[in-house]
């Protein structure tokens, strides 16, 4: 690994600091001198996390804008280009999971640092589960434009289903903004947006199911309808969470849990 190395040494600096060691400089000259060039080393990599991390935050942003393109236009092309998207998402949470637990291991973080490293991890898992939503709603979006095309039995799509992608893609940028530029009051913001998309999917998934009860032929397309719409309402619950780990990042304040009631969540 090209910055293991320097890793190590960032380690043994510090254990060589709390010696009292004038001699274990590293490469010499002043011991304040080493000290700041290891700071300086330290917080490039923290920045380069935190870049990758923005570029997955985009990346899958990206991703669900693709799927609820290809979800109200039947788009085959732009499904498939979503779903083939979702690989790359791995890939960076892997690296940036890697780098994570890396920096925590070699220069023993403490307050912010540490903070951010342990929110890295978190960030990570929250936005690799968003670009599974958006591969996932291609896949079904492909599986209800099959259907169309064999001629099984089908309906119009619910009036709110666009409404609810629309929503659910604003929740998902205010959150990856607020990451971005580190605002607080943007993620809180966002949070509070994940209502709507709740009503919303009860909405949809009752007027489907009810087109179910209807005409008992139309069971699967409306089945396919209801599983398009909990994607969406799981993307809200996913967005939630990339705020909050924002707000513990900005503040150090950990609100997981705070906008719930006395008995906790609930889910309709």
């Amino acid at each position: 690994m090209p910055d293991g190395t320097g890793d190590r040494r960032a380690g043994g600096r510090r254990k060589a600091q709390g010696d009292g060691r004038p001699g274990e400089t590293g490469s010499g000259g002043h011991p304040a001198e080493g000290r700041d060039k290891m700071v300086g080393l330290f917080e490039k990599k923290l920045l380069a996390l935190r870049g990758q991390l923005v570029e997955m935050g985009r990346d899958v942003l990206g991703m669900l804008k693709g799927a609820g393109e290809a979800l109200t236009a039947f788009d085959r092309d732009k499904a498939r280009q979503v779903m083939r998207a979702d690989r790359e998402v791995d890939d960076l949470e892997n690296r940036v999971v890697n780098r994570a637990i890396i920096l925590i291991a070699t220069n023993q973080p403490v307050a912010g640092d540490l903070r951010f490293l342990a929110s890295s991890l978190r960030m990570a898992s929250e936005l690799e589960r968003i670009g599974d939503l958006g591969s996932n709603l291609a896949r079904r979006t492909l599986k209800l434009i099959k259907m169309e095309q064999e001629g099984n039995p089908s309906a119009p799509l619910p009036d709110k289903l666009p409404l609810m992608v629309e929503k659910a893609l604003q929740m998902l940028e205010m959150a990856v903004q607020a990451f971005e530029t580190n605002d607080a009051e943007l993620a809180r913001a966002a949070i509070a947006r994940d209502d709507e998309i709740d009503e919303l999917y009860k909405s949809i998934r009752n007027e489907a199911l009810a087109q179910v009860y209807s005409d008992g032929r139309r069971a699967l397309w409306g089945f396919e309808v209801c599983i398009l719409t909990y994607h969406l309402e799981r993307l809200g619950d996913h967005a939630t969470n990339v705020a909050e780990e924002t707000v513990y990042m900005a503040q150090g304040k950990t609100i997981r849990h705070d906008h719930y009631g006395p008995e906790g969540p609930q889910k309709g």
